[in-house]
């Protein structure tokens, strides 16, 4: 957190106006967030600086307002904006230190995080978490976790989070909710994380704050050379967009922060920099927090009955009934610090008790440490933006672009007949690990692709059929069925082409192997070498599936 600067006196009465924890939980204090702000004294550039960092911004805005037309145009588009992001964290040096100076590498570790925890246990519970079966400890691999205490029995209640003490939106004064109502939720969540960061001791989230990582593995923490050996996976060209549009959002508040006034949303968010002094470093910090920790919950709610049923990262699709509106990011504290195992999804939000409530996915020992199911991601999403893969994913997948030439004179004709299966003339679809390997949109499509005019004209004939193309038994003309294939083996032969042309196999396992040997190996670095590995499997069993399909 941020230097608190103030004399002692003013401390002393800071603390004593600040509301405590109770029953009811913290509450938001924004109206007076921008007095205690200032009162950190954070500091301002002077004009040659400021002169300096406005042109950084402006050519940060030029890079980035360019739509790449393809991947190589994306990765160049990467490898100019990273340096002036790098220019971007330098000039800012002053004003990082100011309101995030903890952030280093020095002091990243877990144990620094540990020994904040018997605050935030006491905060928690004064705030209303119940829990009587686990506790906050460390964990080799993972830094923070929850352990069992006792023996836990499957389904059986391991903690509830009263919403008063779940950090969200709802924070906000009904006039900035109103302002930013159409602005992505987790941006809102970020939003308010940031101003709560840089109020340190006179924020009632302090305790919550101070047991967050001060750095992650999400891409936004990426070298440029890092993100070189994820070219040619299908993560690649996500990661850099990401990077892309969290440099652009950043840019645009400067620029109406500093450079030029307006009354777009990014204005009404552009008094991060003015009171809170923002900084690039302290945006990618907070923006990382939220994609790896978010979790979706109901905003208002119709009735006392309904049971939201959540994840990790995202809530299942429920009727209109259980919700107004639609749901918004929150970061829910001290659940947030169970990490994630495949299984099912055991945590709910509960309207009628205004609190979300989680089960045992499985039974557990006294012990061991107690695990969560984030929800169904492919590794390639947890890469991008949770900073960790799963090494048995089964609902992993890989994303292959695929798209209808606009020169086909029969586009159209394959365009209506994908529009029945909700497929795209342009769509990324999914390859997937063994048993399956082709998923059924994939599978459709590439048939559709590959049909003859005579052929569209039949499957058109007659639009309810277009179904079956899901389905691997569909009955389909032998020509047809043996172009599928063909063109299936020789699309995921030349994607793993690709991954060859970037880093051949034999020297990805040798890379990970000496990475692995090192007494402090990069994390960022084997996760990247293992992602690669993880896309080479599911991609070469596919492809010798395909083989088998062209020999039956």
């Amino acid at each position: 957190m941020g230097k608190n600067k103030r004399n002692k006196q003013q401390q002393q009465q800071q603390h004593k106006n600040a509301q405590q924890p109770t029953a009811a939980g913290p509450t938001a204090t924004t109206t007076n967030n921008a007095e205690a702000a200032k009162g950190n004294r954070i500091p301002s550039l002077n004009n040659k600086k400021r002169k300096a960092l406005n042109l950084v911004i402006q050519a940060i805005l030029d890079v980035v307002e360019i739509q790449p037309a393809s991947a190589n145009d994306e990765w160049k588009q990467y490898a100019e904006l990273q340096p002036l992001l790098e220019r971007l964290i330098e000039q800012e040096k002053p004003l990082q230190l100011a309101v995030c100076p903890a952030e280093d590498a020095a002091n990243a570790d877990e144990q620094t995080r540990l020994a904040k925890v018997a605050a935030f246990n006491e905060w928690a519970r004064a705030g209303g978490v119940q829990t009587d079966c686990v506790e906050i400890t460390t964990f080799p691999g993972y830094q923070l976790g929850l352990r069992v205490t006792r023996d836990l029995a499957e389904g059986e209640q391991v903690l509830s989070v009263p919403r008063q003490l779940i950090f969200s939106e709802e924070l906000l004064p009904e006039a900035q909710r109103k302002l930013f109502i159409d602005f992505p939720t987790h941006l809102n969540v970020t939003y308010m994380l940031i101003i709560e960061k840089v109020r340190g001791a006179a924020s009632n989230w302090q305790p919550f704050i101070d047991t967050l990582p001060t750095r992650y593995n999400t891409v936004l923490y990426f070298t440029v050379e890092q993100m070189q050996r994820l070219r040619g996976t299908s993560a690649c060209s996500a990661a850099v967009r990401h990077c892309r549009v969290i440099a652009r959002i950043y840019a645009s508040m400067y620029k109406c922060a500093y450079m030029q006034p307006d009354d777009s949303v990014m204005a009404g968010m552009s008094n991060l920099f003015t009171e809170y002094g923002l900084c690039y470093e302290l945006y990618r910090w907070a923006v990382s927090t939220v994609t790896t920790r978010q979790n979706l919950v109901p905003r208002q709610l119709a009735t006392d009955s309904d049971v939201v049923r959540c994840s990790g990262f995202e809530m299942n699709p429920m009727s209109e009934k259980g919700v107004r509106n639609s749901p918004m990011s929150a970061l829910i504290p001290y659940w947030d610090m169970a990490n994630h195992r495949c299984g099912k999804i055991t945590s709910y939000y509960k309207p009628a008790a205004h609190q979300m409530e989680c089960i045992a996915q499985e039974a557990f020992k006294a012990g061991e440490q107690f695990f969560i199911y984030y929800g169904d991601r492919c590794n390639a999403d947890r890469l991008v933006h949770h900073g960790f893969l799963d090494m048995n994913n089964p609902k992993d997948y890989v994303h292959v672009r695929l798209g209808l030439s606009p020169t086909d004179a029969l586009a159209e004709q394959r365009a209506l007949l994908l529009s029945e299966l909700n497929i795209e003339r342009k769509a990324e679809l999914r390859v997937l690990p063994a048993p399956e390997h082709i998923s059924g949109e994939l599978l459709a499509f590439v048939r559709v692709f590959n049909m003859s005019k005579e052929q569209l004209e039949h499957w058109c004939s007659d639009l309810e059929r277009a179904v079956d193309l899901l389905h691997i038994d569909c009955a389909l003309e032998t020509d047809l069925e043996t172009r599928t294939w063909q063109y299936l083996y020789q699309r995921l032969k030349l994607l793993l082409g690709v991954l060859d042309a970037t880093l051949k196999e034999a020297d990805e396992q040798q890379q990970l192997e000496a990475l692995q040997q090192q007494p402090a190996p990069s994390e960022i670095d084997i996760m990247v070498l293992q992602y690669r590995l993880l896309e080479r499997r599911i991609l070469g069993d596919a492809l010798q599936y395909a083989q088998e399909r062209l020999k039956v």
